[in-house]
């Protein structure tokens, strides 16, 4: 490879997944003050808990099931599309495939050789190239 393919540019989910780990941890002791001015019963720890506990589950489905908002996983699509001869061994394309929860997509990976779908963890882990 050479020093121009070394240093691919960042992948959306990446971003994603930044902008998440940011909110969880600033987002919930900025808006309880905005909550307990809707219901006085509304506690800092439960607004806290709540907020984080749903920035922590979306990025946990983001890494580990590759499950995001369908305008990330489609340009993550785009963009593993745009190197993928360059990051795994054997050929293969990648589109975001609806979920069952309206407004998410899962990024599926398909072999383009024989059209079978492959494990994310199986692509990168088994057909990943090894950068020198």
């Amino acid at each position: 490879m050479d020093e121009a393919k070394k240093e691919l540019p960042r992948a959306p989910r990446f971003w994603w997944e930044k902008t998440l780990i940011a909110l969880v941890l600033l987002l919930p002791s900025t808006i309880y003050p905005f909550a307990t001015a809707f219901d006085s019963t509304i506690t800092p720890f439960g607004t806290s808990l709540v907020v984080a506990g749903t920035g922590i589950v979306l990025i946990l489905l983001s890494i580990f099931r590759d499950i995001g908002p369908t305008f990330v996983e489609k340009a993550e699509a785009r963009f593993q599309n745009r190197y993928a001869a360059d990051i795994y061994s054997i050929p293969v394309t990648f589109d975001a495939k609806p979920t069952l929860v309206p407004g998410f997509s899962r990024l599926r990976a398909t072999r383009a050789d024989n059209s079978h779908t492959i494990g994310a963890w199986a692509l990168r882990f088994n057909h990943g190239r090894q950068v020198a």
